[in-house]
């Protein structure tokens, strides 16, 4: 088995999800999705993107290039702040952890785009002009 199996079949089950569920999120039979989780075979780099998007974990997490699942980590912090009732001031231990969330988001986000570059033979002028729409588009979406 591979890391990328490992990890398929680890996610999976802790969303809760059977092979032919996850299968059908990314729109793949599920022999195929099974075959990727035994290891038997490799999925398309796109397809990497969608399971990572689908199991709400980074593409370098699934492929084991780290051993911490960003998403998750952003979540546990996300819960603590919320539940923090007295809204104190963020500890330098809390914005360190943020920062190191942000800077491995910024480079799935890379990971993702590098992937589509190649599939798809895109530009870095359209590279570019994507990621200024995610990036105009969550912002949007954080305003207060």
């Amino acid at each position: 088995m591979s890391i990328l199996s490992d990890r398929l079949k680890e996610l999976r089950k802790k969303k809760g999800l059977t092979q032919k569920d996850l299968a059908e999120i990314i729109d793949v039979n599920r022999v195929t999705y099974t075959n990727w989780e035994n290891g038997k075979r490799t999925p398309e780099p796109v397809k990497i993107v969608e399971l990572a998007t689908a199991l709400d974990t980074t593409v370098d997490y699934l492929l084991g290039k780290t051993n911490v699942n960003y998403f998750e980590q952003a979540n546990i912090l996300l819960n603590e702040l919320e539940n923090n009732s007295n809204k104190r001031e963020l500890s330098n231990e809390e914005l360190e952890r943020l920062l190191t969330i942000r800077e491995e988001m910024m480079k799935n986000i890379d990971t993702i785009f590098s992937i589509g570059q190649k599939k798809f033979n895109m530009s870095d002028e359209e590279i570019a002009y994507f990621k200024f729409l995610i990036l105009t588009k969550y912002l949007e979406n954080n305003r207060e």
